[in-house]
C-alpha cells in the first residue's frame, strides 16, 4: 500500500505542474513538519469496549505549487503518526497515515504574519505493525488554519492546526488476519466517522 501512495503522489504532482508553469517565479514550496496528533476511537470486538488511538507525535511533508500571484497554492499533504491502540494486557502498534490533495488560501496579512486556511481530500491508512494483520484504507478529508512567518523571500516558519475526518463503514471490521482456520478481526470503528486533530510546526522552503 505504501508503494501505491508513493505512485499516487508522483502522479498528482505531475498533473499539477502545468497549472503552475506560468505563475510567479516562486513556483514550488516544500514544507517538512512535525507535531502532535490526538483523537480517534475504535472498538474492541472481543469486549465491545472503547479503544482510543493514543496521542502521539507525527511527522509529515507538504508539497505546494503556486496557482497565481494571490498566494493560492495547490497542496499535496502527507502526515504519519506512530501510535498504539491499548487493550487490557496488550497493545496494538499502529501507523495512522493521511495522504491528501488540496490547497491553501490566504486569510489576512498583519505585518510579517500571514494567516491562511488549508484543506484537502484523500485517504487514511490504518496500518497495524503486527505480522499478519491487514491494513485499512478509507476516504477522508481535512481542514486547517495556519500562520506563516517569513524569514526571507524563500524561507518561512509555519504553524498549523488541522482536523481530519475519516469516513468508515461501522459494520466493517478492520485489522483482520486470515489463516487456515479462517479469518479473525480485532477492532472496528465505533461509528461512521473517525476524527483526529493535530498541531504542527515546520519550515517552508520556496523555489
Amino acid at each position: 500500500m505504501t508503494r501505491v501512495m508513493a505512485a499516487w503522489s508522483a502522479t498528482c504532482m505531475a498533473l499539477l505542474a502545468p497549472a503552475a508553469a506560468a505563475a510567479d517565479p516562486t513556483l514550488i514550496q516544500v514544507v517538512p513538519f512535525a507535531g502532535f496528533r490526538a483523537g480517534g476511537e475504535l472498538q474492541d470486538l472481543g469486549t465491545a469496549e472503547r479503544r482510543d488511538i493514543e496521542e502521539r507525535g507525527n511527522l509529515g511533508l507538504a508539497l505546494e505549487l503556486r496557482l497565481d500571484r494571490q498566494d493560492l497554492w495547490v497542496q499535496l499533504w502527507y502526515s504519519q503518526q506512530d501510535s498504539q491502540v491499548r487493550s487490557p494486557g496488550a497493545a496494538l502498534d499502529l501507523d495512522v497515515e493521511y495522504l491528501h490533495i488540496g490547497g491553501t488560501a490566504p486569510i489576512s496579512e498583519a505585518g510579517r504574519v500571514r494567516s491562511y486556511v488549508s484543506g484537502g481530500l484523500g485517504v487514511t491508512r490504518l496500518a497495524p505493525r503486527d505480522a499478519g494483520l491487514e491494513d485499512a484504507v478509507e476516504f477522508s478529508g481535512s481542514i486547517g488554519l495556519g500562520v506563516s512567518i517569513p524569514f526571507s523571500g524563500r524561507l518561512a516558519f509555519r504553524l498549523e492546526a488541522r482536523g481530519y475526518l475519516t469516513l468508515v463503514n461501522p459494520e466493517t471490521s478492520i485489522f483482520c488476519a486470515s489463516g487456515a482456520s479462517g479469518g479473525a478481526c480485532l477492532i472496528r470503528a465505533r461509528s461512521s466517522t473517525l476524527f483526529q486533530a493535530e498541531i504542527t510546526a515546520g519550515v517552508a522552503f520556496a523555489f
